[in-house]
């Protein structure tokens, strides 16, 4: 099962585990008991830490992520949780670089830490793709370019972490290697349970080959840039 780790400001940790469902079992510390929380993921080994935004936002924040990486955790992902308009929403924590100050642009900043505003080919919105395939796992498809996808997983899928892609098609599949560049924790309300959305890009298939079946099962129109 997968272990998460909470590390909150203590006036906030009420509030954000009452406004931000989190998956698997559980830990939570206040940021007020760090020395517990650091012996913790140190013995524990989490797939996933999640640090509030306001926490983040000192050099105590920032000096505890260096601590956490510090660790050498294999396939740890760690998420910033942050309050915006009234909701809690959480984003990949890009730890090389420093993190904003809260704004009503919050989520925006982090969906560009996290990579998720790369646009190095035109991305295509799917059309009639049926039931994608990650390492023998369905996956969903929600945009296609001939370098990479965004796709929903209910699995966890970690940056960094390769996977096999199969891509169905009109004869059979397409079969591709690919490496999770982002992925990112989410819960909607219409959604049976908690997911990842995640960016993969492709390493092993020709661009033409991409690009004649973004012309069969995508839209024709591409989305639009993001600057």
């Amino acid at each position: 099962m997968l272990l998460t780790v909470v590390v909150a400001e203590p006036q906030r940790m009420t509030a954000l585990r009452d406004g931000l469902p989190t998956p698997g079992r559980v830990l939570r510390y206040p940021s007020s008991n760090l020395a517990s929380a650091l012996e913790s993921i140190r013995a524990n080994q989490p797939g996933l830490i999640i640090l509030d935004g306001a926490f983040l936002q000192n050099e105590t924040g920032q000096g505890f992520v260096e601590r956490i990486n510090g660790l050498g955790i294999a396939k740890l992902v760690l998420q910033q949780a942050v309050f915006d308009h009234g909701h809690w929403t959480m984003a990949s924590l890009d730890a090389a670089t420093p993190v904003q100050r809260p704004r009503d642009n919050q989520r925006v900043v982090a969906v560009k830490q996290t990579g998720l505003e790369t646009r190095r080919a035109p991305r295509f919105p799917v059309q009639d793709v049926a039931q994608a395939v990650a390492d023998g796992g369905p996956i969903d498809v929600v945009d296609l370019s001939v370098l990479g996808a965004q796709m929903i997983s209910q699995p966890m899928l970690r940056p960094n972490q390769k996977i096999k892609v199969g891509l169905p098609d009109t004869d059979g599949s397409i079969s591709l290697t690919a490496s999770v560049a982002w992925s990112v924790y989410e819960k909607p309300a219409n959604a049976p349970g908690p997911r990842f959305r995640v960016g993969v890009e492709f390493s092993n298939t020709e661009a033409a080959n991409l690009e004649e079946y973004c012309k069969r099962h995508c839209k024709p129109d591409p989305l639009p840039l993001r600057r």
